[in-house]
């Protein structure tokens, strides 16, 4: 056994995973459609899924920590849980749309699932074709 350190406490989050307000979440860069993506995500362990982002604070923590992860490649843009279900968008782990950052000319083309625009540092969303091959983010409960 190692000793304690005092006020240091051990992430409850696997290496190399972002802990961020009781939750983990994974950066993927191999390129999945998005029902792949989050197949991978929920094989991974109970209560995984693309990651759902419910305020600017989270986004910009998403976004700096995807950021890192891309460092030294070509950026790319990264799956979240948000998909068209119907007319309505809704998030993979079934939480509400709470908090929204659509690039304005990106939203409502048709397409039906979101990503993490690359050319804006992964802080907007746009709407891309689900059977598109992208880097994916997974998110769980920690």
């Amino acid at each position: 056994l190692r000793p304690a350190l005092q006020g240091v406490r051990a992430s409850p989050c696997p290496k190399g995973w972002l802990d961020f307000r009781g939750n983990c979440y994974g950066y993927f860069r191999h390129e999945l459609p998005w029902r792949k993506a989050q197949a991978w995500c929920r094989a991974l362990r109970d209560g995984c899924h693309l990651a759902s982002i419910h305020s600017a604070e989270e986004h910009r923590a998403i976004a700096r920590f995807v950021s890192q992860c891309q460092r030294g490649e070509e950026e790319e843009n990264v799956w979240i849980g948000l998909r068209q279900l119907v007319k309505l968008w809704a998030w993979s782990d079934g939480s509400k749309m709470r908090y929204s950052a659509w690039d304005d000319d990106e939203f409502t083309k048709g397409n039906y699932c979101a990503a993490l625009e690359d050319s804006s540092g992964f802080l907007s969303w746009e709407d891309d074709s689900c059977g598109e091959r992208n880097a994916f983010i997974c998110k769980y409960a920690a």
